[in-house]
């Protein structure tokens, strides 16, 4: 669609305005270059943008800023708003500053919303009502033309947009990528509901600040209706984090398990976890697409308030944003998070009664007739699966060409294990991991091997690393030591090479492995 403009620069005596018809997909930073090329501005100075009247209903000075500029104080980024999603009723209202010195103010009316003119090209100027002001003027009034014609001043202006100008998209605006519809006096994006659900619980969550009475050892699970489990845990007790972990079916709570009793140390849990982590962070802990996220949402991202960042953590995986079934995940979770935590703080729930043996107090969602229903529930704790003996998970073929290598009297450690230096091969795809695995001789520390793929800590994985191992080294060494978690993996390969394997640290392996993470694979 073509949106009609009315600019009009403040405190002209005879008034000094332009009428524009720009599209609506174009954004506020477009639409800068377009008022300064209408105005005869020379973009020499700072501008920002206020939202002063939106749907019809007057707003606070919503600010839309030049972060290019490192104009960081602004609630929005011109360069990803633009004018369809923002100027939405005939009457709807912004002004436009260039000049933090002059204070040139631009007040910028919806007059109306109109189909766009087969071949017509827009951005294009239709009324303009004598010529702008000097630059550096110190913001006195002075020299405004009052003889040139608006005819004249009209083609004037067009000369000067023709470099912006173009076809509109698609027929009668059909073809935006985005559009809003006016609803009640605010607008609302033509979308899932799941994401504006999830920002109303994810503030509700933040002002209720339940981390004040709760910690984070402190776990209740909440049964999605889709049968999925999700065990729930508030952060922020210690003040240098806030906000809720969701951990995922028995693997995620296993992973809690394991970090709460220290047999998983923090800076490995990345690499294991299933998880989904509701961050309330400062505005300049969140990425670009988190900030962008935001204002998609109309949520201003300025100020000191402590603002939701969204995060899915799968083994193997680098912390990447949530898909929709998260995003509504996450969601029931922090509605559920509320109410345990208002229950808690009058006094209805006691810290005492979240577990009962081997039974966590749960919040069970049950489908009715009329909606989605919640009610208290116990459910049993996860228990560990008890480790089966891996099988050999190497081909016949395969095995029989590692046995004709010659035996050597070498004592190797050998590890495989993820390293911190995410890959991302496409930039459309999650980044991954990657596996190292290394061999070193344990008495000198010397690298004897090593190898960077993509995989699973696997026994498959495992087998075939070692045999890749084997056959550069061009032998089998004598014995072998591997981490406690891998020895039960490798044992079956080991035996049938006749390999001796012990289990312990591997610090030689270790050491090595935190060079490659300091320094580019």
């Amino acid at each position: 669609m073509i949106y009609q403009l009315k600019v009009q620069l403040k405190h002209t005596r005879p008034p000094v305005w332009r009428r524009l018809l720009v599209p609506g997909e174009m954004t506020f930073a477009e639409l800068h270059r377009v008022l300064q090329a209408a105005f005869g501005w020379m973009d020499q100075h700072l501008h920002t943008f206020y939202m002063t009247k939106v749907g019809g209903t007057a707003r606070l000075r919503i600010e839309i800023g030049n972060e290019a500029a490192g104009w960081d104080g602004a609630d929005y980024d011109e360069r990803e708003e633009t004018i369809g999603q923002w100027f939405v009723e005939e009457g709807d209202r912004a002004q436009y500053v260039y000049d933090f010195g002059d204070m040139w103010e631009h007040d910028i009316v919806l007059e109306k919303i109109v189909d766009p003119i087969p071949d017509a090209l827009y951005p294009c100027c239709i009324k303009a009502v004598r010529a702008g002001l000097e630059e550096d003027s110190w913001g006195e009034v002075r020299g405004v033309d009052e003889e040139i014609s608006p005819a004249k001043l009209t083609a004037r202006v067009n000369a000067a947009l023709a470099p912006f100008q173009r076809k509109a998209v698609g027929e009668k605006g059909e073809a935006k990528e985005t559009k809003r519809v006016a609803s009640k006096g605010r607008t609302e994006e033509v979308e899932r509901d799941v994401w504006k659900t999830l920002f109303d619980r994810a503030l509700a969550y933040r002002d209720l600040a339940p981390w004040t009475w709760m910690d984070d050892d402190h776990i209740f699970a909440v049964m999605a209706p889709d049968g999925e489990s999700l065990y729930c845990t508030v952060i922020g007790a210690l003040g240098q984090e806030y906000g809720l972990v969701i951990y995922i079916g028995e693997e995620g709570y296993m992973c809690l398990q394991d970090i709460l009793s220290g047999t998983l140390h923090p800076k490995d849990a990345v690499f294991q976890e299933r998880a989904l982590l509701v961050s309330l962070a400062p505005r300049n802990h969140l990425e670009r697409d988190d900030k962008a996220l935001l204002r998609k949402h109309h949520i201003p991202v300025s100020g000191k308030q402590l603002l939701p960042m969204f995060r899915s953590f799968v083994p193997g995986y680098y912390p990447w944003f949530l898909s929709e079934e998260e995003a509504a995940w996450a969601a029931m979770a922090l509605e559920q998070a509320v109410v345990v935590a208002e229950r808690l703080r009058g006094g209805e729930l006691a810290l005492a009664a979240f577990s009962r043996g081997n039974r966590l107090f749960a919040r069970i969602a049950e489908r009715r007739e009329d909606g989605l229903h919640w009610r208290d529930g116990w459910v049993p704790r996860p228990k560990a699966k008890k480790k089966e003996t891996s099988a050999l998970d190497i081909g016949t073929d395969e095995l029989a060409k590692a046995k004709t290598l010659e035996r050597a009297p070498l004592f190797v450690e050998f590890s495989v294990a993820y390293v911190n230096r995410p890959i991302q091969e496409r930039r459309s795809e999650r980044p991954y991991f990657p596996l190292l695995a290394l061999a070193a001789d344990a008495a000198s520390g010397v690298i004897l091997h090593h190898q960077v793929f993509r995989g699973q800590t696997d026994a498959k994985t495992l087998q075939q690393s070692f045999l890749a191992f084997a056959r550069a080294l061009g032998c089998v060494p004598s014995h072998v030591r591997v981490t406690k978690e891998h020895g039960p993996l490798l044992a079956p390969l080991l035996r049938e090479l006749g390999v001796n394997m012990s289990t312990g640290p591997t610090p030689r392996s270790d050491e090595v492995r935190q060079l490659f993470e300091q320094f580019a694979i």
